[in-house]
């Protein structure tokens, strides 16, 4: 059996990890990803199913960062790298492309790293951890919001804006199929 690198982290267990946002403890929990339908009501695992989706369906996305605000709050973030989402802002105030999408809705590309200009820390940050590319996308309602990155170690635009919003979309859609008390 051959090991897939998107699941399967380098010490052999599933690349998924979870994150409460909890400044207490700011912990970092193994969860294993292995269907695109979520196992719990819980956000954690409803976010990783979306990022599975969208790992099986973006064409050259390597890695994953999916988080979910309820009102300001972060209520739980999901990555296949936790240390991508701490480059592009996806739960501080720092610049970047998430933030950026959360003003403005939509999504913003980042298609060469290399010549980023808009951010030119978080793109320095990425290229070290390898990342060459990516893409940036939120859906802002006005109780939540979500937002989707996934990034490639290739340059060059990584996914139609239509493909970001059909996964945000079905997130939401999985959430009020399953009547998810406190998240819409």
């Amino acid at each position: 059996m051959t090991s897939d690198p998107f699941r399967t982290g380098p010490s052999g267990i599933d690349a998924f990890s979870t994150r409460p946002f909890d400044l207490g403890r700011d912990a970092v929990i193994a969860f294993p990803i292995r269907d695109t339908r979520p196992r719990t009501l819980d956000a954690a695992d409803l976010l990783a199913a979306v990022g599975e989706l969208a790992l099986r369906r973006v064409a050259g996305a390597c890695d994953v960062t999916l988080a979910f605000w309820r009102e300001d709050a972060l209520l739980a973030e999901v990555s296949t790298d936790i240390s991508l989402s701490e480059v592009v802002g996806a739960h501080d105030d720092r610049p970047g492309p998430v933030a950026d999408v959360l003003r403005s809705g939509g999504m913003v590309q980042l298609p060469d790293l290399e010549r980023e200009a808009r951010w030119p820390e978080a793109a320095r940050e990425l290229r070290v951890r390898g990342v060459r590319s990516c893409a940036a996308a939120a859906l802002c309602r006005p109780r939540f919001s979500l937002a989707v990155v996934v990034y490639s170690t290739v340059p060059g635009p990584l996914s139609p804006a239509s493909d970001l919003d059909e996964l945000l979309s079905e997130w939401v859609a999985t959430v009020v199929r399953s009547r998810v008390r406190g998240v819409v």
